[in-house]
């Protein structure tokens, strides 16, 4: 019991001593943190004065110092018809009420055009558009909608040559987009065909004003005008000289017709074939006809030419040279 006492005491003043070292440090850090609030200045915030209010003006001051605009003075109605007597009258009094104008016509629905070439149609539209395509047929049969690809002849058109459009022509290399069935040529004074040609519309132009030079000539040799011409090949898919090598002839492409003989007015006939070398009155026509023929073509092949013209005066209009201004006249 005693050696217990004695061994208790010792602890009991350490376990007091680490209370008082415990507290003592408490104590100097709350009074460091209080000497430290004292010597902190004092926080001070900023206070921003109150907004005054700026009185609006209800009307603009610089409005009102603007001198304002002078208007321009309102003539009386008299003075203003005297000084434009064209203006139109200034009336008096207001028109009539509308109800004592004449009704105006309702207005009428905008035509449809008529259609001269192709137009992508729509298929619920198809139905419809062939129908109209039927009644432009018939109310106009000049219209053909199948040949609006080719190409108008001006010498058609004026009424230089006489005859009608045909479908194309195409046989290989050979052919001609917009060619002519011809029955005769000249507009004043026209010269039917013994048969109706098929030639292009170069060829259409060249003879009706080739046919008005060979009037003038058979006036003056024969003393009456042509009554009908006789023609040999127009359009042929052949070679030069019916060939089975060279050249393509220019009968191929509607380009050219060979000419055989003619009837005058007075029942005088004259072929080539006899008449180059006959009476002194064919010798003078056609020979004079040789040379207005080259006036007029690019390529004129008679009697003198070769041995395959000796009936036949061809006439083309075929290029020669570079520039196609060369004339072959034989």
């Amino acid at each position: 019991m005693t050696l217990f006492s004695r061994q208790s005491r010792p602890s009991t003043f350490v376990l007091l001593s680490l209370i008082a070292l415990v507290a003592t440090s408490m104590f100097l850090i709350a009074a460091g943190d209080a000497d430290a609030r004292r010597r902190r200045p004092p926080r001070t915030v900023a206070v921003q004065p109150p907004l005054t209010a700026v009185p609006i003006p209800e009307t603009n001051p610089r409005a009102a110092e603007a001198p304002e605009t002078p208007k321009p003075e309102e003539k009386p109605k008299e003075e203003i018809q005297k000084a434009d007597p064209d203006m139109t009258p200034v009336p008096s009094q207001k028109p009539a009420a509308a109800a004592e104008k004449p009704a105006e016509k309702p207005a009428e629905p905008a035509k449809r055009a008529q259609q001269f070439g192709p137009n992508p149609v729509s298929k619920t539209d198809e139905a419809g558009e062939n129908d109209h395509e039927e009644r432009v047929e018939k109310a106009d049969p000049a219209i053909a909608p199948d040949r609006v690809y080719q190409s108008a002849c001006p010498a058609l058109m004026n009424g230089e040559v006489e005859g009608e459009l045909i479908p194309p022509l195409s046989e290989g290399t050979c052919g001609e987009r917009s060619p002519l069935k011809i029955t005769a040529i000249g507009k004043d004074r026209p010269v039917k065909l013994a048969a109706a040609i098929t030639t292009n519309c170069a060829m259409a132009g060249s003879l009706a004003n080739w046919v008005v030079d060979v009037q003038q000539e058979a006036q003056k040799d024969f003393g009456a005008e042509i009554e009908s011409i006789t023609t040999g090949s127009d359009y042929q898919c052949r070679k030069v000289n019916n060939g089975h090598q060279g050249r393509v002839s220019e009968h191929a492409f509607a380009n050219a017709v060979d000419i055989v003989a003619f009837k005058f007015k007075n029942g005088k006939k004259t072929e080539l074939g006899s008449g180059w070398n006959g009476t002194a009155e064919e010798q003078t026509f056609w020979r004079a006809l040789h040379k207005a023929s080259c006036d007029r073509f690019m390529t004129v092949i008679g009697p003198d030419g070769d041995a395959a013209h000796q009936g036949n005066l061809h006439l083309d209009l075929g290029c020669h040279g570079k520039k196609c201004e060369a004339r072959i006249c034989q």
